[in-house]
């Protein structure tokens, strides 16, 4: 059936037209003249199709981690494919040939070096094309990607915090905050130095998981552990039981609760570091450009400084929150 209207035996001298080839009609043709066996004749018909332009594309390229570089071809069979890099010729031993249409470029561990432009040329017995690729490896997996995130807010967290706690024992005694707005003070920036101790251990595990768990990373966790319970008791107690403060006794909590908040600040701000120097050196094993954090840590900051600056102008201009300025408990 797939044959009428295509073939055509021409009986005078035993030959076979096919029209409107097709790669389905690849095969072996046998001939056999007057019924005899011994008087026939086989015959390897190929048919091919020009190789269409091949596609490239690589999945995400770590380093240290396993990649590949595809190359497909969408029309045609490719019985050759070859791969360059930098127009430099790869060795068959890296690549694999899948089927007619497609082969990958095998990178173990993939590394800076790796970084460059590839060429893949797909080729049969009429026709070749060949098409290029900017390959580029990055330093960061997404895991570590989110431990910068996570790290660098933590920072701006503590730094408002820390201006929080620092900025209001430099000022004069006539302008120093007083009264129901040093309470609200005190639980803003308790609760900033809770949220970026929480952030920090986050940025902590997430780098564990990624890379393995060390002393370095484990013993700041736990005295993050430590900082988080520690302010969040201090906030929730200022903000719903504050005479509770005045009762308190014992001068070992009265130090721990006034050193929790700037030490707190202190240990995220040297964790954040930490983990955002080891992710600059894993950065430097690629060739992708650096994520740029900017617009996040202006944001950030914009956002927490709104309240501190509302309790200040509250301070400066009393007129605007009378009811702020009663005598301390």
């Amino acid at each position: 059936m797939p044959y009428i209207a295509r073939a055509h035996l021409h009986a005078s001298n035993g030959s076979l037209l096919l029209e409107d080839l097709q790669e389905s009609d690849s095969g072996i043709y046998k001939v056999t003249v007057n019924r005899a066996e011994r008087e026939s004749l086989t015959v390897l018909l190929d048919v091919l199709k020009p190789v269409s332009h091949p596609q490239l594309w690589s999945s995400g390229l770590v380093a240290k981690a396993s990649g590949e570089v595809v190359c497909e071809v969408a029309e045609g069979r490719a019985d050759m494919f070859t791969w360059k890099k930098d127009g430099q010729m790869l060795p068959p031993n890296r690549s694999y040939h899948l089927s007619g249409s497609l082969s990958v470029l095998r990178l173990r561990m993939a590394k800076k070096s790796d970084c460059g432009s590839y060429s893949c040329n797909a080729s049969n017995g009429i026709s070749w094309q060949e098409t290029s690729l900017n390959v580029t490896v990055a330093g960061l997996s997404p895991p570590l990607q989110d431990v910068l995130r996570i790290s660098v807010v933590a920072v701006v967290f503590a730094a408002v915090s820390g201006w929080g706690i620092i900025f209001p024992v430099c000022q004069s005694e006539k302008l120093r905050i007083r009264g129901e707005l040093w309470r609200w003070l005190s639980v803003y920036t308790c609760v900033l130095v809770c949220i970026s101790s929480i952030l920090a251990g986050t940025a902590g595990l997430l780098w564990m998981r990624e890379e393995g768990p060390s002393v370095a990373v484990i013993l700041p966790e736990i005295f993050l552990l430590y900082v988080t319970v520690i302010t969040f008791l201090v906030a929730s107690t200022v903000t719903f039981q504050p005479t509770k403060l005045v009762q308190l006794k014992s001068t070992a909590a009265q130090r721990t609760m006034g050193y929790a908040a700037p030490g707190g600040v202190l240990l995220v701000v040297l964790t954040s570091s930490f983990h955002m120097k080891n992710i600059h050196q894993r950065h430097e094993e690629g060739c992708a450009a650096f994520m740029d954090v900017t617009t996040l840590v202006v944001s950030t900051a914009a956002v927490l400084a709104l309240p501190i600056l509302a309790i200040f102008l509250c301070c400066k201009y009393p007129f605007l929150f009378p009811s702020a300025h009663q005598a301390p408990m």
